[in-house]
């Protein structure tokens, strides 16, 4: 019980707090911003619109990361002893205990600690998920006919991925779906290969080999691990939300692109919905809506190659507005800076110096003597706590400043 209680009296757990606290808002720019980018490029292709999505949760990460980073910097601890003891003059920062900042302060490891059991639960059910697709991946396969493993490589040449991807029939499998980095996979469930006629299962996939191409397993990998910390946090879900529909979209480019053929791509996707088949691992057809859209698309090719210069213009200085905003909002002021000190005759000066280094800072005492101090403080700013240190150095006599010897 003591070692819980000890981690969470750390640092980084006030820290982490605060970050996590910190993202709602902070996403929520950036959401608002992604928002703005996708509108004004309605037109583009959909990777570039993925791309845009894709960013906006990178930035999204990267802003935490600064958070923490200065939230650890600003909760600095000056602990210095000496062999001589003297009686301690306590000093406590003053703080509004009605203040919101003071009751989430009071109450931020309770916080960490109710994150800490969603994370876990978000965490066991995505190693389940990846050992059930590893399960799928190995076992209930049955033998890929000659036919199709000769169509399957001379897709692979097409659309040009790794030609040591293997195609897979699955019994087990309920959806199409590629899985793996290192030893990637195409698995094809066998309802799809007998349910379905050649030119159709050849969209399919050319669809799943797009994912291939552009390595969205180790991607999607990536948005998963993110998406499990913030799991609480609405707007980079909606954010992760718009990565999946326009991964999707671009890999219907690329299989469209290859087919040359949108009406078949677009009666393809109508049949496989109409099959009921949860489609969540592969091709993400989830209600009519999304279907629609997906289908509406592969029928404006030329629109969306068109690309307007002024939106151009216009969206790169939205997304450098946002980032620029964004970072400077994210950073704590240098006056937020709090720190303790636990302070037993010491030079008054030695004690500025460290302050100084915790505090960005470069305040010089103007004293005559080598004035020791001993003091204790609790979560004082660092504007007050340098104050404090001037008032000891030039105001207040011994035998609270006391010369070495006396």
């Amino acid at each position: 019980m003591r070692t819980i209680v000890s981690v969470l009296q750390q640092d980084w757990i006030n820290s982490l707090g605060w970050t996590l606290l910190h993202s709602l808002w902070q996403y929520a720019i950036i959401a608002a911003g992604c928002a703005l980018l996708l509108f004004f490029t309605k037109t583009f292709s959909a990777n570039t619109r993925y791309l845009i999505a894709l960013g906006s949760l990178m930035l999204s990460t990267l802003i935490s990361a600064i958070t923490f980073n200065n939230y650890q910097q600003a909760s600095a601890e000056i602990i210095m002893h000496s062999t001589k003891q003297v009686a301690v003059i306590p000093f406590f920062a003053e703080k509004n205990l009605f203040s919101l900042v003071s009751f989430i302060s009071n109450h931020i490891n309770s916080l960490v600690v109710v994150w800490l059991c969603g994370f876990l639960v978000y965490s066991l059910k995505t190693l389940l998920n990846y050992r059930y697709c590893q399960h799928i991946k190995n076992h209930h396969i049955t033998s890929t006919p000659e036919q199709w493993q000769s169509i399957f490589a001379t897709l692979v040449a097409k659309v040009g991925v790794n030609p040591n991807i293997e195609l897979r029939i699955s019994t087990l499998a309920i959806a199409p779906c590629a899985i793996g980095y290192l030893k990637p996979v195409i698995l094809l469930p066998l309802g799809v290969l007998l349910g379905m006629n050649q030119q159709q299962i050849e969209v399919i996939l050319l669809h799943e080999l797009a994912h291939a191409r552009r390595q969205d397993y180790v991607i999607g990998l990536t948005q998963t691990i993110i998406k499990i910390l913030f799991f609480f946090n609405p707007f980079l879900r909606w954010i992760s939300n718009q990565i999946d529909k326009e991964r999707e979209h671009a890999c219907d480019d690329i299989a469209v692109a290859i087919s040359k053929n949108p009406i078949l791509f677009a009666n393809t996707l109508k049949e496989f919905a109409s099959m009921h088949i949860n489609p969540k691992p592969a091709m993400n057809i989830t209600g009519n809506k999304l279907l629609l859209t997906r289908i509406t698309r592969l029928f404006n090719q030329h629109e969306r190659v068109s690309k307007s210069r002024h939106s151009l213009l216009a969206s790169l200085l939205i997304i450098l507005s946002g980032i620029v905003i964004t970072v400077c909002a994210s950073a704590k002021p240098e006056n937020d800076k709090t720190i303790s000190l636990n302070v037993t005759k010491v030079a008054v000066q030695d004690v500025m110096i460290q302050v100084n280094k915790k505090c960005g800072t470069n305040e010089v005492l103007v004293t005559k003597d080598n004035g020791e101090v001993t003091l204790l403080l609790e979560d004082i700013s660092c504007d007050a706590a340098i104050q404090l240190l001037k008032d000891f150095a030039a105001e207040i006599p011994a035998p609270i400043l006391e010369k070495e010897g006396s």
